[in-house]
C-alpha cells in the first residue's frame, strides 16, 4: 500500500509540474500592441520564432491629433528562461557615442489575449525610459 501511495504522489507531482499556468515562448509569437485611438503614440512588439523581436512606437493614424514625433523602432533578441523574459540588443548610435550591448530580464504574464511585461525598454534604458508595466493586446492573425 505504501508503494502505491509513493507512485501516486510521484505521478501527481509530475502532472502538477507539467500543468503550469506560466506562459511559454510559443505563446509570445505574433504581434502585440497597445489599443488604437487612446494615445497619440502606439507601442507594438512583434515576437518572431527565431528569437528576434521588433519594437515600434509610432503615431496612431486612426485619428487626427497633431503628431510632432516620428516614433521609435528597434530590433532586439529575446528568450524565455525560468518563466522570465530575457531581452538583449545594442543601443542606438548617437553622434557622440558608439553602440553598446545591453541585456535585462523581467517578469511577464499572458492572460487571454493580454501580455503584461513588467518592465521594458527598447534600448535597455540607455536613452529611453522603462515602461512599467507595458500592457499589450494580441493582434488577430
Amino acid at each position: 500500500m505504501k508503494a502505491k501511495f509513493i507512485v501516486f504522489a510521484f505521478i501527481a507531482a509530475v502532472l502538477t509540474a507539467c500543468n503550469s499556468n506560466e506562459p511559454s515562448r510559443k505563446e509570445l509569437i505574433g504581434t502585440w500592441s497597445e489599443p488604437y485611438h487612446i494615445n497619440t503614440m502606439v507601442k507594438t512588439v512583434t515576437f518572431n520564432e527565431d528569437g528576434t523581436l521588433i519594437f515600434s512606437n509610432k503615431p496612431d493614424t486612426t485619428w487626427n491629433p497633431v503628431i510632432d514625433e516620428a516614433g521609435d523602432y528597434a530590433q532586439l533578441h529575446y528568450s524565455v528562461i525560468n518563466h522570465k523574459l530575457h531581452f538583449s540588443g545594442e543601443t542606438r548610435p548617437y553622434p557622440s557615442a558608439d553602440t553598446k550591448p545591453f541585456a535585462f530580464t523581467t517578469d511577464y504574464s499572458i492572460v487571454n489575449n493580454v501580455l503584461t511585461i513588467d518592465s521594458f525598454s527598447y534600448d535597455g534604458g540607455a536613452n529611453s525610459k522603462f515602461y512599467k508595466p507595458l500592457i499589450l493586446y494580441k493582434s488577430p492573425k
